[in-house]
């Protein structure tokens, strides 16, 4: 499927990069003027669009969950994948006769129950969560024994579907949505500092939706990769389930194999073909570091381009101009 982006328009942000004066004329906005210790290059949490609109977010019937409202969300299984081995706190191995007996069964059924789901309809979306773990490592098997097999004109390409996540996706659609008071919908790619740089500029991610933040508590199984593929069905549902207002895309690499644009983009070029795509290119290899990339090519607080090709551009005209040997110019090949 071709994407395409839509014309220029004028997109609304969120205060947290709005430029605000104060009565006497200066700039009050803590990203654009730190006080204390922290500097632009920290992206600094302002509680979203202000502290007003978080507090009347705030859930307290989820405190004690792993779906309690927190910023930035951390992700369980982040150092296993970071260090590509299989976790070693993680369970390591799945009992689908009983899953309930599983380590993470017990906090995932109250987080969820605290959302509102039935207790019976927590026990079937959890048995789906560990059918889905083993149908992914059926997968990976298939496509490997494909690899490994001499090419034909018959030769069958293996089914990489898992209908076990996608009904997860679908059972998780209501707790994927944005909460009241809670900042616009933005994807991301680029390593998952990228995600946690725009929940701390006030934007929602799929990790900090209540579904969200209570998966990334859970490690749910020792071989990551059999899991990350239900975020993918996630993402696509996390699309779906906002279809208003700006999308935002912050991007520290561009892949064209990424799910933002194999799944995400797609999937707002299918359901929302008139819905305005504001792409934020960011420089950096660590979370204090990440800044924007604005169009005179210094780096800031914040920028936004409407048009993909244009953020593309820039970032790698950055990453080329500073001869960086960082993350995004190894991954997109500029060195």
């Amino acid at each position: 499927m071709s994407i395409r982006f839509r014309p220029r328009v004028n997109v609304p942000q969120p205060t947290s990069i709005r430029e605000r004066s104060s009565p006497g004329g200066a700039n009050s906005n803590p990203l654009h003027n730190p006080s204390g210790p922290a500097t632009p290059r920290t992206p600094r949490s302002t509680d979203a669009f202000d502290s007003a609109a978080r507090q009347r977010a705030q859930r307290p019937e989820l405190k004690g969950t792993l779906a309690e409202m927190r910023v930035p969300v951390e992700q369980a299984m982040g150092p296993a994948l970071s260090s590509g081995k299989h976790s070693t706190t993680a369970a390591q191995v799945l009992d689908l006769n009983n899953p309930l007996n599983h380590p993470d069964a017990p906090g995932f059924q109250k987080a969820f129950t605290a959302l509102g789901m039935s207790e019976a309809k927590t026990q079937e979306v959890w048995g789906d969560i560990l059918h889905g773990v083993k149908r992914q490592e059926e997968i990976r098997t298939h496509v490997k024994e494909s690899r490994t097999t001499p090419w034909t004109p018959d030769k069958v390409k293996p089914d990489t579907t898992n209908p076990h996540y996608q009904k997860v996706a679908q059972e998780m659609g209501p707790y994927l949505r944005i909460e009241q008071g809670q900042g616009p919908l933005a994807l991301w790619s680029g390593g998952y500092d990228v995600s946690k740089y725009a929940q701390l500029k006030g934007y929602t991610t799929l990790e900090s939706t209540p579904a969200g933040r209570a998966l990334s508590g859970m490690e749910i199984y020792k071989d990551p990769k059999a899991v990350t593929p239900m975020w993918n069905y996630l993402s696509e549902e996390f699309v779906k389930q906002n279809p208003e207002g700006p999308a935002h895309a912050f991007m520290r690499t561009h892949d064209p194999s990424s799910v933002l644009y194999r799944r995400e983009l797609q999937t707002l070029e299918k359901y929302s073909p008139n819905r305005p795509t504001v792409f934020h290119p960011l420089a950096g290899d660590k979370l204090e570091d990440l800044q924007a990339i604005r169009p005179d090519k210094t780096l800031g607080a914040d920028s936004a381009y409407t048009s993909e090709a244009q953020a593309r551009k820039t970032l790698k005209d950055h990453l080329s101009e500073t001869q960086s040997e960082s993350f995004s110019a190894h991954s997109m090949k500029i060195l």
